[in-house]
């Protein structure tokens, strides 16, 4: 016979799903909703720790903040909405729409409040001035149908929902804290109402380093590719073994890895919480590495193993009055690694400060290269960085590229960039240009530029073939290199230019800067950019327009993004733009039929 109880019923209903192969999730909108903190089966990035179920990455505070006021129906809903999913509590509760009436505080951390915490918020979380609760979402976007609380009163040792209910009938167990078992609620998801393609964000994989039990976290990459926001937890990254969050790229022999620490934020705030730089042989708890970390002291401190399986040891003294030296670097050469600490000019040009030096061959040549997040604690910190660059160290090659015509080196400077790569021309008409550099965006350029003086009204054309990431770093092609035409004012690096670019990420972009030292603009971009396209640059008087066509027979110039008025010199520059937006790292733009 088959026994019906009216107890345990989730692990009956599991067991149910289980014999069909199925489990409890739920499969959401991207294009309108985002997953921000989740438990069990509604992990936002997957699998827990084994030994952890519930130590749950979430965003981190000001990444949740920013995404929540980004949202489709910002003029509806201009604080945000946010929809809970419970696939184990009644039916009429497994769908709430939480929506904010009031700006967020910086600094608070509303989703830890709602996802671990029973109280208001110290009174930034209030029912009926905060925020209100839904059934439906239109219901929540219009305002429309509030729920109701038991005698008008929110019971905050529930969190999110507060025992109310749409009809005010008092509802009982049906939240979720995200560090207990059961919660008592499981499987349970927290979703904002901005899609996952709106912009603003794209998850980008860590891999959390479990030492010693609580080592968990995630990564958000801006759309622009310049800042990371990244959680980690972690009792530390010392000892034997390590228990931290890491962002790591492989990296073969030597390299400059360059970033910017933006702000840390700890909910529970520990003097040798850690975040930084780092170089380690492997993902192994116990691995050689050389590291140049934050600490929650704000100290800057160069740490390392010498060998796998070596204690931890500090190289030097911590910095402790370095504050004001956001910019962080590690070099290898060789089997020397060395650590610098960088303050920014108003000129933008870093001035680099030698903090250690150390000669460890046990790491080798075979490298993980990255971001490190140690909480020192079983709670996240959260840590923003900008303008991450790993680049590998190689010296200029002078070796042409093979062609099927006779080739010569092409005329062009390097701006503000690495000498790497090489400029070639055949006498077929083809254009091959290989280069580094930094990015041409901002109030500075760094790229090389294959150019020829002119002056009056230009038209600049030219075919692009390819555009074809380092073959030494198996084809690495970030996203926001660009390859193309420019028409450039002066040879400073921060001339005004107007310029049509294919990019890493296949599609074409118009770029300008307006004036010397000012900051850069683009009006549009077009992700249908097969090969071959052609690009066009036009200046008439001191009117700039830019045109695209297809390689096909009869195809129209068509024309692109905006129309600019800039007052250039009497003579100028144009020609071949290219930047690997990854110093170091090279890209190869090819082309024919280029003309002015």
């Amino acid at each position: 016979g088959r026994i019906i109880t009216n107890s345990n019923c989730d692990l009956a209903m599991e067991k149910a799903l289980g014999e069909k192969s199925l489990e409890p999730g739920y499969d959401h909108d991207i294009s309108q909703w985002t997953n921000v903190a989740g438990r069990d089966n509604f992990n936002v990035i997957g699998p827990a720790h084994p030994t952890n179920a519930l130590h749950v990455p979430t965003f981190g505070q000001e990444a949740f903040r920013l995404s929540l006021t980004q949202s489709n129906d910002l003029a509806a809903a201009p604080y945000g909405i946010i929809k809970r999913m419970c696939s184990t509590c009644d039916p009429e509760m497994k769908e709430i729409y939480y929506r904010r009436m009031t700006p967020i505080p910086e600094g608070y951390p509303l989703l830890h409040h709602i996802t671990n915490d029973r109280h208001n918020g110290g009174g930034k979380n209030v029912w009926n001035v905060d925020f209100q609760l839904y059934s439906t979402y239109d219901d929540a976007l219009n305002d429309e149908n509030r729920w109701k609380c038991p005698n008008n009163s929110f019971n905050y040792h529930h969190p999110f929902y507060g025992t109310c209910s749409p009809t005010g009938l008092r509802v009982l167990d049906q939240y979720s804290i995200f560090h207990w078992s059961p919660g008592p609620r499981a499987h349970v998801g927290y979703y904002i109402n901005k899609g996952e393609d709106e912009g603003g964000f794209v998850k980008v994989d860590t891999t959390p380093i479990q030492g010693r039990e609580y080592g968990n976290g995630m990564a958000l990459e801006s759309d622009d590719g310049k800042t990371i926001y990244m959680t980690g937890s972690g009792r530390d990254i010392w000892h034997y073994d390590d228990d931290f969050n890491f962002k790591g790229d492989e990296v073969e022999a030597d390299f400059t890895a360059v970033v910017k620490f933006g702000k840390s934020t700890a909910l529970h705030p520990q003097h040798w919480s850690k975040s930084g730089l780092m170089v380690r042989t492997s993902l192994d708890s116990n691995s050689a590495h050389f590291s140049l970390f934050r600490t929650g002291l704000n100290w800057l401190c160069t740490q390392g193993r010498l060998a796998k399986g070596d204690y931890s040891r500090n190289f030097g003294h911590c910095k402790t009055n370095v504050a004001d030296a956001p910019w962080m670097k590690i070099e290898k050469r060789m089997d020397t690694y060395s650590s610098f600490y960088g303050v920014e000019g108003a000129d933008g040009e870093i001035t680099w400060t030698l903090a250690e030096s150390e000669e460890i061959p046990g790491i080798g040549d075979s490298t993980l290269v990255g971001l490190a997040i140690s909480s020192a604690s079983y709670w996240h910190v959260e840590t923003i960085f900008h303008d991450l660059d790993i680049s590998q160290y190689y010296f200029p090659s002078a070796s042409p590229s093979i062609s099927p015509a006779p080739t010569m080196i092409a005329p062009f400077t390097d701006i503000n960039a690495l000498e790497v790569g090489q400029a070639f021309q055949s006498s077929a008409g083809l254009r091959s240009v290989t280069a580094s550099g930094a990015d041409i965006w901002g109030s500075s350029d760094s790229f090389r530029f294959v150019h020829y003086t002119v002056s009056g009204d230009v038209t600049v054309d030219m075919k692009v073939n390819a555009f074809e990431g380092d073959p030494t770093l198996n084809g690495y092609l970030n996203h926001y290199a660009k390859g193309g035409l420019m028409i450039r004012d002066t040879m400073d690096k921060s001339s005004r230019h107007f310029s049509l670019f294919v990019m890493g990420s296949q599609r074409l972009a118009d770029i300008w800067r307006l004036g010397t030292g000012w900051s850069s603009g683009s009006s549009k971009t077009h992700y249908d950019n097969p090969r071959p396209v052609w690009l066009r640059v036009k200046k008439v008087g001191n009117v700039f327009e830019s045109y695209f066509k297809y390689d096909t027979a009869g195809a129209a110039w068509t024309k692109f993004g905006a129309t600019k008025n800039m007052d250039f010199g009497s003579e100028f520059e144009v020609g071949i733009a290219v930047t690997s937006n990854s110093w170091g790292r090279q890209v190869t733009l090819e082309g024919s039929d280029f003309s002015y």
